[in-house]
């Protein structure tokens, strides 16, 4: 299953009005998010998507289409166990 930079960014912007502007090349470190923004972020995505990430994760990737190949890549790695 393949999450696109959209998926990601309607996940985030559903739950969080603060990032209901961001797009999906939109650098975090532009949009003033802060560490507690990343939490609640990694939060939802974790639950939507049914891998855990983390904020690190996120703040390392930067974007959401940056993230959408990270969260790609981790249940490609959970559907092969």
């Amino acid at each position: 299953m393949e999450i696109t930079a959209l998926d990601v960014v309607d996940a985030i912007r559903s739950t969080m009005d603060e990032l209901s502007h961001i797009g999906p090349d939109d650098p975090f470190a532009d949009l003033d998010i802060d560490s507690l923004s990343l939490v609640e972020a990694a939060v939802i995505l974790s639950n939507k998507f049914g891998v855990r990430v983390d904020e690190f994760e996120l703040a390392e990737a930067g974007t959401a289409r940056a993230v959408s190949s990270v969260v790609t890549e981790k249940l490609a790695l959970q559907l092969a166990v």
